[in-house]
Order: structure tokens, then C-alpha cells, then sequence
């Protein structure tokens, strides 16, 4: 839901759209730009009120609060730089040599973010990143040739990127990363998904707890995810999943103590 969809549910107010995408750079700003600018503040208390009157009635206080701490913690997590290149669209489409310069290059992107306190994408789009392993090509103007890959990209990074794939190439075989499985290409997946929803269909109602809180679709192949593509020792030092993190761990604990190997 939106902020004005938010508003109109909750106040009755109808906020005027029609400045939403004003120019916000010219000065003098005018009094309607000025108007909706002031309402996106204005309107926030009075929605906070009544949210927090919705929840407290619901019982689902401590559960917001713990799902708060519970994002903030998911934001603060880095991704180890070993299985950083896990999380890019597509990799599983990558043959391990391919796999090899995608993980040099998740890396490495992330590592410049940081130093230059840049987006991700800022420095190397995601959608490019796999297209550039699959190629791995050679010199910039090969890179340049790269459908996707911007102009920008090249000059600020392109000498770096053929630093990563020059260092990926020198991997022994043997020690490229396996091809990944996505959960769906597992024969048993869509068994063990339905059994996990349904276990944690049965906690919510007991509970009295939207079945859509407890845990998404997402939530619960995040839960099969870490159990079978992830190992012992990667556990160690990743983010555990949500369904055995934080509040719902105490909710689903039983219900799903195959999958908790704490």
C-alpha cells in the first residue's frame, strides 16, 4: 500500500497527485508543490495512531516491533564474499568456469560499493554481471560489445572488471564453484513446500495469526533454501532463515524441528 492509498484508508483525506513527479529542482518551489511536500509529514502521526491502535487490538504489538529488529538485522548482514555470487539473478544458468568470474565479480562490485558508498548497480548492474561471466571477454572494447553493459560501466570500471575475470580464469578446475540448482529443479520440492506450508497454516490458526505474517512463499523457500543449498559450515555464517529467526522461530519451532539443526 502507498502513502496516499495509506492516507484515504485511514483519514479520509484524498492527497492530489498531480505533483508527484513535479520538477522539485526550480525555485521559487510553487504553494501546490510546497502543499504536497508539507502533506507527507502532516499526514504521518495521525496514520501512526491509528496503525498502532490496529495492532495493539490485533495482540500483534510485540510481533511488528520484533519484525522491525528482524529487517534491520536482514539489512545489517553481509553476505559472506564466497557465496556472495549465490545471490545474483541467473546465475544458475552459469557453467562453473562461468560460475568462477560471476563470484570474482560479486565481490568485487560489492567491495566498491562500499568504498565509494554507491548502490550496487551504481557500479555494475546486476543483469550485466551474467552476461559478462557467460562472455568473459578480453579487452573493453569486447566488454563495450556486451548487449546491456553501459558506456559508463566500461570507464569507470572496466579495467577492474577485466581484472575479475583475468583472476577467475586462473582457477584450477577443481576448484570452480558447483552448478547451482534452483528449488525447483529439486524432484521433491513442490512435496516438501506444501507439507512446510502446511505445518505452518496449522501454527497460525492455533495462534490466531494472519497465515500471510507467519510466513510468505518467499519466507518458506527461504527455509528449504538454506537446508539444501547451503553447507554445514556456510550455515555458520549466514543470516538464518526468517521461519527459525526472531519471533517465529517461537510460533513454528516444533512444527519444523526437522529443519533446525541449531
Amino acid at each position: 500500500m502507498g502513502f496516499a492509498l495509506m492516507v484515504k484508508e485511514l483519514l479520509g483525506i484524498e492527497i492530489d497527485k498531480s505533483e508527484s513527479r513535479t520538477n522539485w529542482l526550480q525555485r521559487p518551489l510553487t504553494t501546490k508543490q510546497l502543499d504536497y511536500a508539507a502533506a507527507d509529514t502532516f499526514h504521518l502521526l495521525p496514520c501512526f495512531e491509528l496503525i498502532i491502535e490496529r495492532i495493539k487490538a490485533a495482540n500483534l504489538f510485540d510481533i511488528v516491533i520484533n519484525e522491525s529488529e528482524l529487517i534491520a538485522n536482514k539489512r545489517a548482514f553481509q553476505t559472506p564474499d564466497d557465496i556472495l555470487y549465490k545471490d545474483i539473478k541467473n546465475a544458475w544458468q552459469l557453467k562453473p568456469h562461468e560460475l568462477a568470474v560471476l563470484k570474482e565479480l560479486a565481490a568485487w562490485r560489492r567491495s566498491k560499493a562500499v568504498r565509494k558508498n554507491l548502490a550496487l548497480n551504481f557500479v555494475l548492474k546486476e543483469h550485466n554481471m551474467t552476461e559478462i561471466a557467460k562472455r568473459g571477454p578480453s579487452s573493453l572494447n569486447a566488454l563495450r560489445q556486451i548487449p546491456g553493459v553501459e558506456a559508463i560501466e566500461v570507464n569507470r570500471s572496466g579495467v577492474e572488471i577485466l581484472k575479475c575475470i583475468e583472476v577467475a580464469k586462473l582457477i584450477p578446475d577443481d576448484q570452480h564453484p558447483e552448478p547451482l540448482k534452483r528449488l525447483i529443479d529439486f524432484p521433491n520440492y513442490k512435496k516438501v513446500a506444501k507439507d512446510v506450508k502446511q505445518k505452518i497454516t496449522k501454527v497460525a490458526k492455533e495462534y490466531n495469526i494472519p497465515e500471510d505474517v507467519m510466513a510468505s512463499k518467499k519466507q518458506v523457500n527461504q527455509l528449504i533454501s538454506w537446508n539444501w543449498k547451503l553447507t554445514e559450515d556456510q550455515k555458520l555464517n549466514h543470516i538464518k532463515p526468517d521461519l527459525l529467526s526472531s519471533w517465529r522461530y517461537d510460533y513454528v519451532k516444533a512444527a519444523l524441528k526437522e529443519w533446525d539443526n541449531q
